[in-house]
């Protein structure tokens, strides 16, 4: 019969084993990033917005310009009542918050953050993986939005599901322009090409479209208006209450994280920084962190200066401009690789 020695020893080699996986899943690019990153984000935006409106912002929660105020709002949602519509759907209601941001932050263990930082590869197609991963995402809203059994969240999850097919197919294909420039869909290989120039200057108008398609599919101001307070209540949301109605916001910001990561690897050198004598100068993880930090100020920064598109507006952009300018941004792609491959 075993021991409890032997059990403790057993547990404690394999912790061992596998210190690097449980650190990168535990802490970085893991549940401690991901929850710090939300609070952090929500926080920010909270007191940007209020200075661009002439207001204060978050103040009282924390000495240094209310920084404690996210950790206040959760510590009161937590303890709100969870009110369930009489004629919901429950199991579905339950369940579609809960999976939401668990679907989004599992795109995020494919993100490397250094040449040997990264959860999991993926077998050479982890940007493949990326998009089947994340083309679950959609599926939840639209679930929720049923299963809550309210006219304004069955036509918000519609509105989401146009949305966010009018925004991931445009994804995908300027996606395709930098799977030409490398000829890989490994994210490494990716980042590893990039060592001459970012993909951004080649694929300009690739890196346009993807950053538009970033702000329909996270439901980022100009087109958050599956969600807007002023046309359908909260959305889908809103018959959401206590902890499930965090976890729906949580998903927003989670995916958020999760598209500008793959922005930052796709166009933007990932993890790559300035080179001195054939040595980085500063750790690969902290080139990630910052361009993360300057891409969300700027997806901040469109709440204060872009009116909202009408749903007809934002699907027409996806269509009609979007996916053209992609399969432009592709035939440009194949020009580079063919004519000028020296500059990557």
């Amino acid at each position: 019969m075993v021991s409890l020695n032997e059990i403790i020893t057993s547990v404690m080699k394999f912790i061992m084993l596998n210190l690097k996986f449980f650190i990168q899943v535990l802490i970085i690019p893991g549940l401690l990033f991901i929850l710090l990153f939300v609070t952090f984000v929500v926080w920010f935006e909270r007191k940007y917005l209020a200075r661009a409106m002439l207001r204060i912002g978050p103040l009282y929660a924390g000495r240094i310009s209310g920084f404690l105020q996210p950790i206040a709002d959760f510590l009161k949602i937590f303890t709100k009542e969870i009110i369930v519509p009489s004629d919901a759907d429950r199991r579905l209601f339950y369940l579609a918050p809960m999976l939401l941001p668990v679907i989004q932050a599992l795109t995020i263990i494919l993100i490397p953050f250094a040449p040997d930082w990264v959860v999991f590869r993926g077998s050479g197609f982890s940007l493949i993986l990326f998009f089947a991963i994340a083309g679950l995402a959609p599926l939840f809203p639209l679930i929720a939005g049923w299963a809550s059994n309210n006219k304004y969240t069955i036509i918000s999850s519609l509105r989401t599901a146009y949305l966010c097919i009018a925004a991931e197919i445009p994804l995908l294909l300027s996606a395709v322009g930098v799977v030409i420039l490398t000829g890989s869909f490994d994210l490494i290989e990716i980042v590893e090409a990039q060592s001459k120039v970012w993909f951004i200057i080649p694929g300009f108008l690739g890196a346009i479209v993807f950053f538009i398609g970033i702000l329909a599919e996270s439901e980022r101001v100009p087109f958050d208006i599956p969600v807007a307070e002023q046309e359908i209540v909260f959305g889908w949301r809103t018959e959401y209450s206590g902890i499930l109605f965090m976890l729906t916001m949580m998903a927003e910001y989670i995916g958020l994280l999760s598209w500008s990561l793959l922005f930052i690897t796709l166009y933007l050198g990932g993890y790559q920084g300035p080179i001195l004598f054939g040595m980085p100068l500063v750790s690969h993880m902290f080139w990630v962190l910052v361009k993360l930090a300057v891409l969300t100020a700027i997806i901040i920064l469109f709440r204060t200066v872009f009116p909202r598109f009408r749903i007809d507006q934002a699907i027409k952009i996806g269509w009609k401009y979007l996916i053209p300018i992609a399969i432009v941004n592709i035939f440009i792609a194949i020009i580079v690789k063919t004519f000028f491959p020296s500059i990557i």
